[in-house]
Formats: C-alpha cells, sequence, structure tokens
C-alpha cells in the first residue's frame, strides 16, 4: 500500500479505520507521479466532490513514516490551497519536494537509497483550528511510556511543527490526575483528557508509540490530521509491557568493559557464559542468568529488580553498586525511594538459589570465594585483589 500511497496517506487510512475523526480528502497515487503527469481532469473532478474550497495539500512520500526514519517535515505541505489552478500547483510544490536540498540530506542521514522512491500527494478539506500541535504518545526525550506530551499553539500547527513559535507544553502522566488549569495554556483539560485518550487508543491500533498531529476547530471537535510511530525511542526489554505498572530497573554492565556500543551476539554469549560461572560460586542456579542477564537494543543489561525487592537485600543494593560508580549508587538510593521497589516476599518456587547463598550475598562474605575461584561479571584481566574487591561490592544475584 506504502508503494501507491505513500506513508503518511497510508497513516491516514491506519486512522480511518481505527474510527478516528480525519479530515475526507483524495490521493493521488506514485502512479501520476511516475508518469510526471497529473490526471489534471481526475484530480479536479475530486475536488468538486470534496466540496471545493480552501484544502491542505500534502506530500505523502514512498519514504516517509517509516518505522525508522519519520521524515518530520522533510517533505512540503501546502495550506489554504483554494482554486483549481491553484490546486494543481501545490501538487506540483510537492513532488517537487522529493528532491528538495533537505530531504536529499535527510536520506542520507538515515543512509536510504533514492532509486526507486515515489511521491503521492494528500488532499484534504482544510481545517480552521482554534488550537493545533502535536502528541506524543510516549515522552521523547525521557523514553518515558507512560507519559503523553502535548505541544499546542493557538490557531495553526506549523508554528509547533517548524518551531517558529512558542508552546504550550503539556506532560501528562498515564496516571493520576490531569493539570486543572493553566494561565496561558490554549487547550482545557478535558480537551487534554480527550487527546491522551484518543493517542492511547491510536497506539493500540497502530502497534506502537505516535507521533500525532491534531486541530481543534472553531465548535471543539478534535481532528487528527497525521500520525507515526515515534523512532527515537530506546527498544523495551523483551515481553515488556509498558501499560502494566510493575517497573523494572536495569544497569547496562557494557560500560564496565568499555563497550560503548552494542554488543555482536558473540559478545553477548561469551559475558553469558561468564556470568554463569560466577553466578554458580554463589550458588545461583543456572535458570536465573537469563532472566538477570536481559539484552535491549544490542546493548547488555543486569535486571536489579530481584535485589531491591529483596526483603535482605534491598537496603544493601547501593553499597552493592558503589563499584560501578556515585552516580549508580545514588541513582539506586533514588529508586528505593519508590514504594513500587519496595520489599517483596518470595513466592514458592521463585527462588534463585538457597538461603545460605543469599545470606552470604547480603553479607558481603562471598567475595572470597569469588577471589579465590574466579572472576565476576566485567573484570577479566585485572589483578585477582581488584577482582575480589569487585565481587565483593558488585550485586550477587540474589533474587530471595
Amino acid at each position: 500500500m506504502t508503494e501507491l500511497v505513500g506513508g503518511k496517506a497510508a497513516g491516514l487510512g491506519a486512522l480511518t479505520s481505527a474510527g478516528e475523526r480525519v479530515p475526507e480528502g483524495f490521493c493521488l497515487t506514485t502512479e501520476a507521479y511516475r508518469s510526471g503527469t497529473i490526471p489534471e481532469q481526475a484530480v479536479l473532478r475530486a475536488y468538486e466532490h470534496l466540496g471545493g474550497g480552501p484544502v491542505a495539500v500534502r506530500s505523502s512520500a514512498t519514504a516517509e513514516d517509516l518505522p525508522g526514519a519519520s521524515f518530520a517535515g522533510q517533505q512540503d505541505t501546502v495550506l489554504d490551497v483554494a482554486g483549481e489552478d491553484a490546486l494543481l500547483e501545490a501538487i506540483r510544490q510537492c513532488w517537487d519536494s522529493l528532491d528538495s536540498e533537505r530531504a536529499v540530506a535527510y536520506r542520507a542521514g538515515q543512509g536510504l537509497e533514492a532509486e526507486g522512491l515515489a511521491m503521492a500527494v494528500v488532499v484534504q478539506r482544510m481545517i480552521t483550528p482554534r488550537a493545533a500541535g502535536v502528541m506524543f504518545t510516549a515522552n521523547p526525550l525521557t523514553g518515558t511510556r507512560t507519559e503523553t506530551v502535548i505541544d499546542a499553539v493557538p490557531g495553526l500547527g506549523t508554528g509547533v511543527v517548524e518551531g517558529t513559535m512558542d508552546t504550550d507544553h503539556y506532560v501528562l502522566a498515564g496516571h493520576g490526575p490531569l493539570p486543572e488549569h493553566h494561565d496561558h495554556g490554549c487547550l482545557s483539560p478535558d480537551q487534554l483528557g480527550e487527546l491522551q485518550q484518543s493517542g492511547l487508543r491510536v497506539q493500540r491500533a497502530l502497534g506502537g508509540p505516535q507521533d500525532s498531529e491534531f486541530a481543534y476547530d472553531a465548535q471543539g471537535t478534535l481532528w487528527l490530521l497525521q500520525s507515526r510511530a515515534i523512532t527515537t525511542l530506546f527498544p523495551l526489554p523483551p515481553g515488556t509491557d509498558p501499560g502494566r505498572d510493575d517497573p523494572r530497573i536495569y544497569l547496562e554492565v557494557g560500560h564496565m568493559q568499555g563497550l560503548r556500543g552494542p554488543v555482536t551476539p558473540m559478545g553477548v554469549s561469551v559475558l553469558r557464559e561468564r556470568t554463569r560461572r560466577w553466578l554458580q560460586i554463589i550458588g545461583v542456579d543456572d535458570a536465573v542468568v537469563d532472566q538477570f542477564l536481559v539484552v535491549i537494543g544490542g546493548r547488555l543489561f543486569m535486571d536489579l529488580t530481584g535485589f531491591v525487592r529483596s526483603p535482605r537485600l534491598h537496603s544493601r543494593v547501593p553499597e552493592m553498586v558503589q563499584v560501578y560508580g556515585p552516580a549508580v549508587a545514588r541513582g539506586v538510593r533514588h529508586v528505593l525511594e519508590d514504594p513500587r521497589y519496595a520489599p517483596r516476599r518470595v513466592r514458592s518456587g521463585q527462588r534463585g538459589f538457597s538461603p545460605g547463598a543469599t545470606a552470604r550475598a547480603a553479607a558481603g562474605r562471598c567475595a572470597g570465594r569469588a577471589g579465590r575461584r574466579g572472576a565476576g561479571p566485567g573484570t577479566a584481566g585485572r589483578r585477582p585483589r581488584a577482582r575480589v574487591r569487585r565481587a565483593r561490592a558488585g550485586p550477587p544475584a540474589a533474587l530471595g
């Protein structure tokens, strides 16, 4: 479908299929672009059927709104187009924008080939907004997937997209009350709630966090003008449900070995095996290793959730991670203040290793054994004394 109508039109079709309110319109497919000729009579008949009057003429390239490249603002949109000649000229402008300097530079930065690209054009009834803007169903700055971020301005939303106006900025939590009052806000609390619910519906329908454009008309009706995947979020751990209020805490371990980039599959395998052997020393069941070491976005993380929720180890975790730096220890102390990470009783069958191993870990007495028999994770090539110190301070894999 994208090869025929482009990314923007395909996204608008998905919004319509999901039951969201989208301005009426039609699409001039990529076949016209490939032929190099606008079918003027067909376009003008469709324009007449739409009712004539002001329309928005919007580019919809085949390399647009992709999962890994949004192309936001890289190709042209022409607003308030009225009349047949103006409509045909706006279509030509959208076609030409496929090869604009900014579009070519963006494609080069994304490593996308220009061969085979084509441009469709969407023509929609123009909405004259009282307020408009963009909405992210996950926070694009912090990566928090339980927050909705909205930037809005009075009138047309081009000031938000182009960054030419100061916006009213809202960050809405996934749970709890919405803001009740904004001295200078152009959106009411009811509209913020409506937007948030609309965004969550679209996110469920399209299968992931969305970057959406919206407008409220003079009657207070909400219109969705576009939606595409947010392409800048760090991936979630495997099997994570962001809607479930059961967060976890992960510590990235690559920096301990000076690994600043993703780890190869072979590297992950080696690190897993070394960690497996280290954990066996303190009595950890092999099955725990796969839960303890998690690959996220090609990087290796330790899942510390079991430690911070352990009745025996909860208060000791900052000391355990102190060897990884004072900032890590401060971060863990901050986490311990969150009631969602309070100690929990372990259900039968969940203990990763024996009570004796838990006690040794909590008391820090497993270091001597680790120093005699092997190094902990991230200690390859260091002197035995350094290995003992890291084993003493590093997090023993205790879930009980």
